[in-house]
């Protein structure tokens, strides 16, 4: 028996579901492809039948046929449906083989025949990952249970292990982090950071004096009733900061810190590259400058010198608010088309609607869960949530956070302190220490859609959020708080803690083991929604044209649309339930889901369910002319930062 040779490959290259590891395993000197031919080609042979077994079983050997043609010594080595065979040939790699039968004429697609291994969850040292029920009360005993297995007490914890055995993040892989900057000198951060740039205006607010420059270092976001004083139109409608918050750097922390390096932290995505931008100086950032940090990010030309890396992935911790403009919706499809995945917290905003910009069009917004999986009392909601992750609750006996969200931080009240006297450190379970918001479940939602897209590069954003959203856990309706109701639709009066549903919180709790997973060897069934906003009445085209097979190199074969739930608007799909677009017209306002499942040339097939909401049609008014006006807004968007008892409009998590 020949030596074996093993070639491990990158994990983007996966076809099957739940494997661990990618390699092309072949005896030395053999190369060996599935290959399947198209009907047209005359090496089809009337006899062939489906045969699982050996080279015996293809009576009409077209493998072998095949590489007569091209001067190969090539056999079949089975044969695994219609017109498809595993082909072995000596003296070429699997890779080269494959590219050549790929090159055939008749050839429908030659795939490498990988060696898989199972799988298994990865646990990292990092010892803060893990609970301890002695670590001192200023720190979290719990640890990063937001990070492990979900469980009877941590019933919303995201399930990284899992994603953690397939892939641990991608360096080819950026997440652009736009917040109020990073601490490049935190060793759990410093290995993964990329050069970043500072966007802010105005160096008042960035509190540099300078604005715009090279660099994205959180130089603190504090303000002093001097500064205040002295820049009256500045800072209007701002109010005095004792504390910095170093709430980038909580961010990044939470996405991309060292992983399974025996110090500290774990994170989601400890192996992706972080771009961090500085957008939030002191009590917020315009618009115009999270736009342009957005852009640079992504690598659009806004004449500065473009990111060494761009970004695949952007997390916006940040909003206020409003309805979402046009410039940010004119930036988002831009970036859209780019394949730029945007993520947003959805606001803490006590149960009232989605903030801007994760109300936007393209957006991912991430609503707020407490351990128990209800929402959180801070949490927005609205049918604009696209599905929900932890977010840090405390208990009532002192201000003591027992289930805050651990991550990296600076030990300076106001202005950092350096890492070689002792500034970088982690956040804890004391009121001046913890941390938790809407702000810290959406970098759980960018790390996980970083992990998707180091799996599986080649996936749009609409992929991304089909995937995440397919494979999230269902809300509990029972375990918390006494008393407490289901959540309804926003309004004024807040609502505090409530049973999530679908149309409040989003698709599901994250998983982003189950998510991982699914993209590594599953097709992905992407179903676009025309127009986004339908109203009653309104003919709304369901296209599933943008649907991904479950490896380069296949193809989606097949679609069958399903109605799941006609919500009293839609009585029942009509027309060719077999193609990829489909018409659909809702009678009155409400929620309708429908189901799209698609098969792959490799046989696979998955399904997604898409629910979609439709306005009240516009009603028709005459107007006797008149004057009209808009409510003016303030210079900032603010940054959503968690630290309790500041202003309310300054949204930080509570």
């Amino acid at each position: 028996m020949p030596a074996l040779i093993v070639r491990c490959l990158s994990l983007f290259a996966l076809v099957m579901l739940g494997v661990g590891s990618v390699c092309a395993q072949t005896s030395a000197g053999e190369a060996r492809v599935i290959v399947k031919l198209k009907a047209s080609s005359a090496l089809v042979d009337s006899r062939e039948r489906v045969n699982a077994a050996s080279a015996s079983g293809a009576t009409s050997q077209p493998m072998r046929r095949l590489g007569q043609r091209l001067g190969l010594t090539m056999q079949d080595a089975r044969v695994l449906g219609t017109r498809t065979h595993v082909a072995v040939a000596s003296g070429l790699s699997s890779a080269a083989l494959a590219a050549r039968l790929s090159a055939q004429s008749d050839v429908e697609y030659a795939v490498v025949d990988q060696w898989r291994k199972a799988s298994a969850a990865v646990e990292p040292n990092d010892p803060l990952y893990a609970a301890d029920s002695s670590r001192p009360r200023t720190q979290v005993a719990a640890g990063q249970w937001y990070l492990r297995a979900p469980d009877t007490t941590f019933v919303s914890a995201i399930n990284a292990p899992t994603a953690w055995g397939l892939s641990t993040g991608s360096s080819a892989i950026t997440v652009a982090v736009l917040d109020t900057g990073v601490r490049s000198d935190h060793p759990e951060l410093s290995g993964n950071l990329l050069t970043g740039y500072t966007m802010i205006s105005s160096g008042v607010i960035a509190g540099n004096g300078i604005g715009r420059g090279v660099g994205a270092e959180d130089l603190g976001d504090y303000l002093t009733a001097a500064e205040i004083s002295d820049n009256p139109t500045v800072f209007r409608g701002c109010d005095e900061v004792a504390t910095s918050s170093w709430h980038g750097t909580h961010v990044a922390g939470i996405i991309g810190a060292a992983f399974n390096n025996g110090v500290g932290i774990a994170s989601v995505a400890g192996g992706v590259k972080i771009l961090p931008v500085r957008v939030l100086g002191k009590c917020g950032g315009y618009d115009s400058d999270i736009i342009a940090g957005m852009k640079w990010a992504a690598g659009i030309d806004i004449g500065i010198t473009p990111p060494v890396q761009a970004a695949r992935v952007i997390n916006l911790s940040l909003g206020g608010t409003g309805t979402c403009s046009q410039a940010y919706t004119d930036a988002i499809t831009t970036l859209n088309q780019l394949g730029v995945v945007i993520v947003a917290s959805a606001g803490n905003s006590n149960g009232e609607a989605v903030e801007v910009p994760a109300n936007c069009t393209g957006v991912i917004a991430v609503g707020g869960l407490r351990h128990s999986g209800t929402k959180v009392g801070y949490s927005a909601v609205g049918s604009q949530v696209a599905i929900s992750a932890p977010s840090g609750n405390c208990l009532s006996d002192g201000n003591y956070c027992a289930y805050g969200i651990v991550t990296t931080t600076n030990s300076g009240t106001t202005t950092p302190v350096a890492d070689s006297a002792g500034g970088s450190t982690y956040s804890g379970a004391t009121a001046a220490t913890a941390t938790y918001g809407t702000s810290f479940s959406a970098p759980q939602v960018a790390g996980a859609a970083a992990l998707v897209l180091s799996v599986r590069p080649d996936m749009t954003p609409a992929a991304v959020l089909q995937v995440l959203q397919n494979t999230a856990r269902s809300f509990p309706t029972t375990g918390g708080t006494a008393g407490i109701g289901q959540c309804t639709a926003p309004t004024s009066t807040e609502q505090l803690e409530c049973y999530c549903t679908t149309s409040t919180c989003g698709a599901g709790m994250l998983d982003v083991g189950a998510a991982v997973t699914a993209a590594s060897g599953l097709p992905v069934a992407v179903v676009t929604v025309t127009p986004s906003a339908p109203t009653a009445g309104q003919t709304v085209t369901l296209s599933g044209t943008g649907s991904l097979a479950s490896v380069s190199g296949a193809a989606v074969t097949g679609y069958s649309w399903s109605l799941v739930d006609g919500g009293g608007i839609v009585s029942a799909l009509t027309g060719d339930l077999t193609t990829a677009s489909l018409a659909v017209r809702p009678s009155a306002a409400g929620t309708f889901t429908v189901r799209l499942t698609v098969t792959d040339s490799n046989l696979q097939t998955n399904s997604s369910d898409v629910r979609i909401t439709v306005a009240a049609a516009a009603a028709t008014t005459t107007s006797s002319g008149g004057g009209g006006g808009g409510a003016l807004g303030g210079p900032f968007v603010l940054g959503l930062l968690a630290w309790a008892g500041l202003a309310a409009w300054l949204r930080r998590g509570a």
